[in-house]
């Protein structure tokens, strides 16, 4: 929809005699973007200008494209982190660490940096 900001500062644009032109538009394109979400569901993206005269001309829409069946969000929430028990998480990250907390080194040392450190737990052989 057309918001607040944008159409006071296509009104600071154009000339006084304009103004009815421009908000009479902007109240049709607000009936055409209500009619084009309830034929569009899914959401999707509309380009509108405005030309000197204070006409708005739709430059182009876009539908959004339809879900796909095999979406993941249907499966798992966006926010995965809202759903972990950080109880249960601190027990596993513990089944993980080493015995003395310090884990194994995964390598040599190269070029004096030191290799990146992995957790016992997942250490091959």
């Amino acid at each position: 929809m057309l918001d607040r900001p944008w159409i006071l500062s296509i009104l600071a644009q154009l000339p006084a005699c304009w103004w009815p032109v421009f908000l009479w538009d902007c109240w049709q394109v607000g009936r055409y973007m209500r009619a084009w979400g309830a034929a569009h569901p899914q959401g999707g993206m509309v380009g509108i200008g405005v030309t000197r005269k204070g006409r708005i001309h739709i430059t182009w829409q876009m539908p959004a494209d339809e879900r796909s069946e095999t979406d993941w969000t249907q499966h798992a929430p966006r926010t995965p982190w809202k759903a972990l028990d950080l109880d249960a998480l601190a027990t596993d990250f513990a089944a993980f660490s080493a015995p003395d907390g310090i884990c194994a080194d995964s390598g040599p040392v190269l070029d004096g940096f030191h290799p990146p450190l992995t957790p016992v737990a997942l250490e091959p052989g």
